[in-house]
């Protein structure tokens, strides 16, 4: 049966000059508002399975090209899909692959992950590296944004998007309508330089500030051949509290005494050390916890900062269920926001006073159904004869706010770098901006950090690939 693509064409002017603009691979569209789209329309597809392809955008500058994409149904994007970029990149329909009217010499599958390099007669396997690929969001949508980065280059060496005009098709291979041009979308590059980004820096905007360090050690702790590694990342973030998740081998005590000499002096004299939680959350604080609470496989720690008789910090350690487990990691989400409101309850199993305020923080792995990220934020529980109603989770009635910390080397928020996936966003942090505000805060990695940031604080730039696939997130909270 012949296959049925739905392309995606400009139906007015052939050639595409779009101004370069400051965007960022967070899974937040906002910042694409002031671009022209290329393709607006909306068209009922009688194919069953297949993906409409509504509107995309496209923009660049010198170091990334960044596309935005809307399709008419909530999608996972890394998988069950089959929605596929062609790229002509010598503007000459009569080399590569023909389709949609252009010789194609990229093509990429977004839900196989996977492409091929179309060199004369050879096919070269290509994964999402050879192209520099980064995308968001990690979860369902119906929107979605990526970027490729000019620099990438298949494993034989060659430069998979060159700086130079190119057409390029989107297709839904598993059917749809095809819309009426034959020459596919023709864009040239701005090449325009980015506007900076934000300097390099690690220490607190005020001594005073609370540091969270959030870290998934993927069960490398312990590694002797990592503890160097281990020791240069903590001993430049210098956080106040070490929240760590899978961090399985050893007891509270054991990990405190490994990690202590890395660690800056505590605030209060004293270090207290809790494990909790299937995953094994793991917090050392300055601080004492008036109660630890495992919340399956997350766990959450009220904190009595200052000596308070009364918690002052009610810090949840996220590290829910991995991978397609949706099921429970929803279960798990309406777990952790049943807490939060028995919490807020006057008469609660864990009263707090009113405004405390409350932090989620860690590995959410929010990498299936969009609902459990707006069961974290709005308070959107599922199983309500289970957890209770669906509320409003902050003290004012508002929803938890979403930190976003950014990386410094480049514009883009994700927190997970591996093989098989795209680089994702799996380590989150909410919290009740109502009465807690932020200070410095960032995504933390060595890797593409200047020579002279490296010697300033001790790194090497492999220690971050030494010593996790999740990045840390650095928070600096700011009590009143």
């Amino acid at each position: 049966m012949k296959s049925l693509y739905l392309l995606l064409l400009l139906l007015c002017q052939p050639d595409l000059f779009l101004a370069q603009t400051e965007l960022a691979i967070d899974g937040r569209f906002e910042d694409w508002a002031g671009i022209p789209l290329l393709v607006d329309v909306s068209k009922p597809n009688p194919v069953q399975g297949a993906v409409d392809l509504l509107q995309l955008g496209v923009a660049d500058n010198n170091e990334y090209l960044h596309f935005y994409l809307k399709v008419d149904k909530e999608i996972p994007w890394q998988v069950e899909n089959r929605i596929t970029i062609y790229l002509d990149t010598d503007d000459d329909p009569s080399t590569g692959q023909v389709i949609g009217g252009i010789g194609a010499e990229v093509a990429f599958t977004f839900g196989e992950r996977q492409g091929q390099l179309l060199v004369g007669k050879d096919t070269i396997p290509l994964e999402y590296q050879h192209l520099g690929l980064v995308g968001a969001p990690s979860t369902t949508s119906a929107h979605f944004e990526w970027a490729f980065r000019w620099e990438a280059q298949a494993e034989e060496g060659q430069v998979t998007l060159p700086k130079k005009p190119f057409r390029f098709v989107i297709v839904d291979e598993i059917g749809g309508d095809m819309l009426p041009d034959e020459d596919g979308l023709r864009y040239v590059p701005t090449l325009k330089a980015p506007s900076p980004l934000p300097q390099a820096t690690f220490e607190r905007d005020n001594p005073e500030h609370l540091r969270l360090l959030s870290h998934n050690v993927n069960r490398r702790h312990f590694h002797p051949d990592k503890k160097d590694a281990f020791t240069r990342v903590y001993q430049a973030l210098a956080p106040d509290l070490l929240l760590l998740q899978e961090a399985y081998e050893g007891s509270a005590e054991e990990i405190l005494a490994y990690f202590q000499p890395a660690l800056p002096a505590s605030r209060s004299g004293e270090w207290y050390a809790y494990k909790a939680g299937a995953e094994a959350t793991v917090l050392l604080s300055p601080y004492p916890a008036k109660a630890v609470v495992p919340l399956g496989n997350s766990a959450a720690y009220l904190l009595q900062l200052a000596g308070k008789k009364e918690a002052q910090l009610a810090l949840i350690a996220l590290s829910m269920p991995c991978c397609r487990q949706d099921s429970a990691r929803q279960a798990e989400a309406d777990q952790i926001l049943a807490f939060v409101r028995d919490l807020q309850t006057p008469g609660g199993t864990y009263d707090v006073p009113k405004g405390t305020p409350i932090m989620l923080a860690g590995d959410a792995n929010l990498v299936g159904l969009k609902k459990q990220y707006h069961t974290l934020v709005e308070g959107s529980i599922q199983d309500e004869a289970k957890f209770g109603e669906a509320f409003s989770p902050d003290w004012d009635g508002t929803p938890l706010a979403d930190l976003h910390p950014p990386h410094f080397q480049r514009p883009h928020t994700y927190t997970w770098r591996g093989n098989g996936f795209f680089p994702g966003r799996l380590d989150y942090v909410f919290y009740t901006d109502s009465v807690l505000k932020i200070g410095h805060h960032f995504v933390f990695d060595t890797v593409g950090l200047p020579k002279a940031v490296l010697e300033k604080y001790n790194l090497r730039e492999m220690d971050a690939p030494n010593t996790y696939k999740h990045m840390p997130l650095v928070v600096d909270m700011i009590f009143e």
